[in-house]
């Protein structure tokens, strides 16, 4: 959150997440909990015959203040909660239930849509990730089995730390981390020597989702490739 921005709230989630466990940062970690669970996302009945085919009633999270729920800050926001051992509370349940509303008829997720006009949107592979994650110990797996299929299929074309590393994150919270999971990270660190540095926090997402899904991650790719970049990263 900035100053200058106050309505945009989303990075509490993310504060939540660093504040967990720090003593020194006690105060500030339970006001972010308060605010998240008295945070919603603006919604409305479902109108008959609307263009877009999601149930705009059920309450998330919203990136901005006074703006429609989406699926990346319902994500963090559920994961923040669950984390504070908030996970059976009505607010959590609630994201579960919109996330869930939200999965694409034939599997997967996008920013927040199911269908416009009738026509199913196509899926992400980063939101899929982000909700694979969320959902992850909420729901059975038949629920989401679509959804786990088409990232599997997709993983091996990712290319950007952002789309593979909430891919891996996504794979590695239901046991399906894939079998070239830390070739792939060391292929997209790899890229940074044609296309430059990464910025922190892609780096970082990339960097948890190896160590999250591959215990081999911490011996091959950490040595090889990651060391030089979390310094880098340190110095921010």
């Amino acid at each position: 959150m900035s100053k200058e921005h106050e309505e945009a709230f989303w990075p509490t989630a993310l504060s939540v997440l660093a504040w967990h466990g720090s003593q020194a940062h006690e105060p500030h970690y339970g006001l972010g909990i308060q605010f998240l669970l008295k945070t919603m996302g603006r919604h409305w009945s479902k109108i008959p015959d609307a263009p877009t085919g999601h149930d705009p009633s059920i309450p998330g999270w919203p990136w901005i203040d006074g703006t429609h729920s989406w699926i990346e800050p319902t994500v963090l926001s559920v994961l923040a909660l669950r984390v504070a051992g908030h996970g059976r509370h009505d607010r959590v349940l609630e994201g579960v239930r919109m996330m869930l509303d939200r999965q694409l008829p034939h599997g997967g997720w996008n920013y927040g849509n199911t269908t416009v006009y009738g026509r199913e949107l196509h899926p992400m592979p980063e939101s899929t990730g982000a909700a694979l994650s969320g959902l992850a110990g909420q729901v059975e797996q038949g629920t989401v089995a679509q959804s786990l299929d088409y990232l599997q299929d997709e993983v091996d074309r990712l290319r950007t730390p952002i789309s593979l590393g909430w891919g891996l994150l996504g794979l590695a919270a239901w046991d399906r981390w894939p079998s070239n999971g830390g070739a792939l990270v060391d292929r997209c660190l790899r890229s940074q020597a044609r296309y430059g540095e990464y910025d922190t926090s892609a780096l970082c997402l990339l960097l948890l989702a190896a160590v999250e899904g591959d215990t081999d991650a911490k011996n091959t790719i950490f040595p090889r490739a990651a060391r030089q970049h979390l310094s880098v990263a340190r110095s921010y």
